[in-house]
Order: structure tokens, then C-alpha cells, then sequence
């Protein structure tokens, strides 16, 4: 494996870390104040939480098979995407 595998592989760590952040935060919320509108992004944050982990798995699969070819494209993507990841962690005020 080499290292823009291990950095995508980073990379989709630290996204699914955001999204535990944000559901746990959101339920503990949701617990309290009872608000119909966390529940849209508990069930969001838990979509996308679980997308990131079958991600790793799948980014771990393709790295004993493809080069670093692939893993660049891939790196840029998450890249993006992490990006629009942390400007929502922010914009949900956690």
C-alpha cells in the first residue's frame, strides 16, 4: 500500500470521524429537546458515517490491486469532499 492510499485512507478516517461528532452531538441534543429536525441530521450524519467506513474497506481492497494511479484521483476527490465535510461541521455549530 502505498502512500496516497494511506493518505486517502487518512483522509476518509478523519470524515468519519466528523460524522460521529456530529451525530453524537445531535442525539445527545435530540435526547433532550426532543426536535424533529435533528433527526434528519442524525440520519444524515449516520448515511454518510457509515458510507466512510465501507469506504476504508473498500479503499483498503483497491489498494492491493490498483497503483498509485488511481489513488491520486481518488486522494483528490476525498480531498473536495473533506473540505465540504468540515465547512458542515462548522455550519452545524458542534
Amino acid at each position: 500500500m502505498g502512500p496516497f492510499w494511506i493518505a486517502n485512507l487518512v483522509i476518509i478516517t478523519v470524515s468519519v470521524v466528523i460524522f460521529a461528532l456530529i451525530l453524537g452531538s445531535y442525539a445527545r441534543s435530540y435526547s433532550r429537546l426532543k426536535a424533529g429536525s435533528f433527526t434528519t441530521i442524525i440520519a444524515f450524519s449516520t448515511i454518510l458515517m457509515v458510507q466512510g467506513i465501507m469506504a476504508i474497506v473498500i479503499y483498503y481492497t483497491l489498494s492491493l490491486k490498483f497503483g498509485s494511479g488511481l489513488a491520486i484521483l481518488l486522494l483528490a476527490v476525498n480531498a473536495v469532499s473533506l473540505c465540504g465535510y468540515i465547512l458542515l461541521y462548522r455550519a452545524l455549530e458542534i
